[in-house]
């Protein structure tokens, strides 16, 4: 009876192990696409202004191109200059300076899938990245001050499963292709189901027994 607790409680302490990795990471809700790339925008226009360096008393006219992408980025961005421009304007025909906004381009990536264990989640590196033109002309004269592409990029680890759910508010402007499962994964998977099927009849016998 000894030697059946002892292996009962063998195998029971490596199903633990092999599950710990997904327990521990269980609890982190990562971001969804829309928001990493609501917070890269507000990111480029912070990197924006520290080139740029126009006093934040400068009266500001700024103009958001058409486009369902940039419609989608026009609030955050909206808000990003309000914070460093006491005057902001959408359109006047005073102001000092004119800066120009479009998304040059957006785009979400993810990597080949892995397992921290072999009953732990499919895990896959998700990378966004966002770029956007940027043009400073001078009101009076139309002098350009300024002119080109800032970008930044964020990347993080997320459960493949997780996927469809991260990128649901923000799969008209970018969705990137779901990562396919790599050949270990597809030559050990039925291995390892068949080995664990074949444990779990051993121990039912043996206890049995």
């Amino acid at each position: 009876m000894n030697a059946q607790f002892r292996l009962t409680h063998i195998a029971f302490v490596v199903l633990l192990a092999a599950g710990i990795p997904a327990i521990l990471h269980g609890g982190e809700k990562p971001r969804s696409n829309e928001e990493l790339m609501v917070d890269l925008s507000h990111k480029v226009v912070d990197d924006f202004c520290a080139d740029v360096k126009i006093s934040d008393t400068t009266t500001i006219t700024l103009n958001v191109e058409n486009g369902e992408v940039n419609r989608f980025f026009s609030q955050p961005l909206i808000e990003s200059f309000r914070q460093h421009f006491v005057s902001l304007y959408t359109h006047n025909a005073a102001s000092s300076i004119d800066i120009l906004v479009s998304t040059a381009e957006v785009g979400v990536t993810y990597g080949e899938p892995f397992s921290e264990g072999y009953f732990s989640a499919r895990k896959t590196e998700r990378t966004v990245e966002l770029a956007i033109r940027l043009t400073v002309a001078q009101n009076a004269n139309g002098k350009i001050l300024w002119a080109g592409t800032k970008k930044s990029s964020f990347s993080d680890t997320v459960n493949v499963d997780e996927i469809s759910k991260l990128q649901e508010s923000s799969k008209r402007i970018a969705i990137g292709a779901m990562p396919d499962r790599s050949v270990l994964e597809r030559f050990f998977e039925p291995l390892i189901i068949v080995g664990a099927a074949g444990v779990a009849v051993y121990l039912f016998f043996t206890i049995r027994s």
